[in-house]
Parts: structure tokens; C-alpha cells; sequence
């Protein structure tokens, strides 16, 4: 990678790897790198950075866009739900989650994108078993 960093979002589209947010080590030394591999020329690019700069969050592939929700910082957890479109080349900004969230899962199923579990607090504090269910333009 370009530069190394942890608690970043990966995402496969378009027969390459998108390499999303993350941190340096510390909470309060957040990411808004975008980095993408082609293992066809085993090469790695920048692409444009991510709109809100986090760790922890999670990255999933949905209608031809890469989602990237949720998230740490320092002090709290983003409620922030960003979309990277591979047509455009643009992040979007997305209608946000009802709560901040780190250390979920995600997954889209047909027009559904369901966030799974989590915690509200930094730090694994907060802990809940909630389901949300989005429907995305």
C-alpha cells in the first residue's frame, strides 16, 4: 500500500480493491485515504479521498457504489454514510444512520443495505444488537 495503515474498509468492484479510511495507531489520527489495487498490473493508485476522514467503519458494495458507514474518532462515533460511485468518480453524501456506529457489519441484499449490531460509544462502549434496513437511491 502507499501508506500502511489499520481500521480501514476494503472493498472489491470492478475487478480491483478499494482501500477506504483507516488510521495511523492512534483513534484521533483518522483517514480519508482511497487507495485502489489492480492485481492486473499489481499497482496501486489514489483515488479521491473519503468526504469524513475515520476508522473503524464499514465498507460494503451496493448498486455499483462502495457505502462507507459509520465509524471512530477520538471522542465518538460517525453517523456518516458516504458512497463512492465508480461511473463518476465522485463520493456522495448519503441520508445518515439514526446513530453513530463502529465495529458493525453490513451487507447489501437486492435494493436493501442491512447494518447489523455494533457499538454507539468509542471504544467497543455502547454495545448494541439493533438491525437497520436502508433502501438507497
Amino acid at each position: 500500500m502507499p501508506k500502511a495503515r489499520d481500521h480501514m474498509t476494503m472493498v472489491a468492484l470492478g475487478g480491483k480493491l478499494h482501500a477506504v479510511g483507516g488510521r495511523f495507531g492512534a483513534n484521533e489520527d483518522n483517514a480519508d485515504l482511497h487507495d485502489i489495487y489492480d492485481p492486473a498490473t499489481n499497482a496501486w493508485t489514489s483515488a479521491p479521498p473519503l468526504p469524513t476522514p475515520r476508522s473503524g467503519g464499514v465498507g460494503v458494495l451496493y448498486r455499483d457504489l462502495i457505502v462507507v458507514l459509520g465509524g471512530e474518532a477520538d471522542k465518538d462515533t460517525y453517523n456518516e454514510n458516504e458512497a463512492y460511485d465508480l461511473k463518476t468518480g465522485k463520493w456522495l453524501t448519503l441520508k445518515p444512520m439514526p446513530t453513530g456506529l463502529h465495529g458493525f457489519g453490513a451487507a447489501a441484499i437486492g435494493d436493501r443495505l442491512y447494518v447489523a449490531a455494533g457499538a454507539k460509544g468509542r471504544g467497543g462502549r455502547d454495545v448494541t444488537d439493533e438491525l437497520l434496513v436502508f433502501s438507497l437511491p
